[in-house]
């Protein structure tokens, strides 16, 4: 008796670690090496079909047995480009599947880079995403202007896959300026609210070929587009939130001298308060920076009226800006800065297009500090003029 309980408990004790075993590995090497793992995906539209481009990582480099000889054609890429085109997402992505040897991986992907035109039928494309149970919520959302299987292509043969290039390009640059952190979750939470549109980053193909930013893109409900360049992508971020470090050129004079002085601004801040009555709402934009100067130069001093005159033209040129893009926002009937999703957290529910006619006033403070690393003064003789 006592020997039959010795056993049963020796075969007890080989059926639980072997159980523990096969629970650890879930896979094993052979079969990572035979799937095809995707770190970016593109979409675009062409002639009434929807073409996605797959960035895949290639495991076991370019003798890996799930990649084939198609891979070869990379040399030592650490990924490879695929694409398929159907007249639905679905379709596109079973086409697509069909031209590979083994099974698509899509839980590590890291971006979808939409184009331009590929947003028309950004309903029917959110839905297929949002059903599709593989895909992580944390994926970012990013627009290119021009083909997004061209960006894709045209940076590959790089050290890293290009899609991981692009998702740390991305959130490199949203530490700068928030409004560039496009996670697929706070994207549809945005188009879900009062106002209905999403800032999205905008990357393109850089001089080289490798992907950089372009700007901001406004993505509407509905599939509608709106692009903001580079050169205003600082004015709408000071509309969305925060920054930090980033630079601007300010214009400023005093005595009869002119100058154009470059502010380092360490950190902004901004948000939106509604006043008045509910029929006549008043959204007002309080927006606050802590900034230094430069350019500096230690024998020449500036006094408190300096630097309270430098902070007022900072103000206004600040004012101007934040002016300009919602001009913009309005011309282009998009409420990209959220003045009805403001007016619906104070219970005031706006008609479509009423937030085009609510009466802004803004709210803009300014603090300048004398930077250490400052070595010229704005109004030296070798000092330059030119804006961003």
């Amino acid at each position: 008796m006592t020997k039959w309980v010795t056993v049963s408990k020796r075969q007890r004790a080989i059926t639980a670690a072997l159980l523990c075993a096969a629970l650890a590995t879930g896979c094993d090497y052979n079969d990572i090496d035979h799937l095809y793992i995707a770190t970016g995906m593109g979409v675009d539209r062409q002639e009434g079909h929807v073409a996605l481009s797959m960035d895949l990582v290639q495991p076991g480099g370019a003798g890996n047995p799930a990649t084939g000889g198609s891979a070869s054609t990379q040399g030592n890429a650490p990924d490879w480009i695929v694409s398929a085109a159907a007249p639905t997402f679905e379709d596109a992505m079973g086409a697509l599947q069909a031209k590979l040897s083994h099974s698509l991986y899509l839980q590590h992907n890291a971006i979808v880079l939409f184009s331009k035109g590929a947003l028309r039928d950004f309903t029917m494309i959110a839905d297929a995403l949002e059903r599709n149970r593989q895909l992580r919520r944390s994926q970012l959302w990013v627009v290119t202007p021009t083909s997004a299987e061209e960006v894709l292509r045209g940076a590959t043969g790089q050290s890293e896959p290009v899609s991981l290039v692009i998702r740390d390009l991305v959130d490199e640059a949203s530490r700068r300026e928030a409004c560039l952190a496009s996670d697929e979750l706070h994207v549809v939470k945005a188009l879900l609210r009062p106002s209905g549109v999403a800032p999205l980053a905008v990357v393109g193909e850089g001089p080289d070929g490798s992907p950089e930013i372009e700007g901001l893109a406004y993505l509407r409900r509905d599939g509608r587009v709106d692009v903001v360049d580079r050169a205003r992508l600082l004015d709408n971020a000071w509309w969305l939130g925060r920054t930090f470090d980033v630079r601007q050129t300010v214009a400023w004079s005093e005595g009869g001298r002119q100058a154009f002085v470059g502010v380092h601004w360490l950190r902004t801040s901004t948000r939106l308060a509604v006043d008045g009555p509910r029929v006549h709402p008043t959204v007002r934009v309080v927006w606050r920076g802590t900034g230094e100067v430069e350019r500096w130069q230690a024998n020449e001093k500036m006094s408190a009226e300096s630097f309270a005159g430098l902070e007022e033209s900072i103000c206004k040129d600040v004012k101007h800006r934040l002016a300009e893009a919602l001009d913009h926002a309005r011309a282009v009937d998009m409420d990209a800065f959220g003045l009805a999703n403001a007016c619906a957290e104070h219970g005031m529910n706006l008609s479509e297009g009423d937030w085009k006619r609510i009466r802004v006033v803004y709210d803009i403070e300014a603090h300048i500090v004398h930077g250490q690393l400052a070595s010229t003064t704005p109004f030296a003789n070798d000092a330059k003029g030119g804006g961003d």
